[in-house]
């Protein structure tokens, strides 16, 4: 699998120089395994992918979150006639994934339905047991966010990936669950968007700290680390002195930056 950065911005887009190098695109994060791509998220990241022609085109929402879906009336292969595009999501809320998405691109906030764009879109409750697309196989349990979110799992040929954005260390039995689901994975990503002590204000947001990152993945046996989400008053210089401070403590640590590319 190879996984690429598209958007690592949490909550809000940013722009400007001083964000130019880690981005200022929200949660998208693009996975290429033999025929399939997958993108987790579809924040404004979505809307730089270029799908190949070939592929088959997936979509693991996280949660309906703004930042998390912003980007999805953009991505061009929406435009494409006759494209299959599978999205997938939990209920949340009391509304399907389907019922969320109609709500929000539809009129007055978008002037067409998913369903009216040129590309044929399947929207689909995500389900309890591993989803297999060709021979990737999807798992998910739930995260530590408000309203509710998931953590997924993708493994290939056993090699894994694990992407816990939009979770919060506040509940001891989560964190545990997330330790036990990224056992032994190649690569977690995990939500660092607050500094320890930026977090004493935002506890109960539903995200976390770098140092909670480290501490999970060493715990799990995770064989690198990628820190993701970033704050959106957090520059290139501050993550830069952020990662060489924190590398001390973890070998294979860093945070993500637009178009980052990992072979797995």
């Amino acid at each position: 699998m190879r996984m690429t950065v598209l958007g690592a911005r949490g909550s809000v887009p940013v722009e400007g120089a001083a964000f130019s190098i880690c981005g200022g695109a929200t949660s998208c994060f693009k996975v290429e395994a033999g025929d399939e791509e997958i993108y987790l998220d579809a924040g404004s990241g979505i809307v730089s992918a270029k799908p190949s022609p070939h592929s088959r085109l997936t979509i693991l929402l996280t949660h309906m979150h703004l930042d998390h879906v912003v980007g999805l009336p953009f991505f061009l292969a929406l435009g494409q006639p006759r494209r299959l595009i599978d999205i997938y999501a939990r209920s949340c809320s009391g509304l399907t994934p389907k019922e969320a998405l109609d709500r929000l691109i539809a009129p007055p906030f978008w002037p067409v339905t998913l369903e009216q764009y040129p590309s044929d879109v399947k929207i689909h409750v995500l389900p309890d047991e591993t989803l297999m697309l060709n021979d990737v196989a999807v798992d998910a349990i739930e995260s530590s966010h408000p309203n509710d979110s998931i953590v997924y799992r993708l493994t290939r040929r056993g090699r894994s990936l694990v992407y816990a954005t939009d979770f919060e260390h506040n509940a001891p039995d989560r964190v545990e669950a997330l330790i036990k689901f990224a056992d032994g994975c190649d690569l977690l990503l995990y939500d660092a968007q607050y500094t320890v002590e930026e977090y004493e204000r935002y506890r109960g947001f539903g995200h976390s700290t770098a140092e909670v990152g480290i501490e999970i993945a060493a715990r799990a046996g995770a064989k690198r680390l990628m820190l993701v989400h970033h704050a959106p008053w957090r520059t290139d210089d501050q993550i830069a002195e952020l990662e060489r401070r924190l590398s001390e403590r973890h070998e294979n640590i860093s945070f993500a930056r637009i178009g980052d590319e990992i072979e797995l």
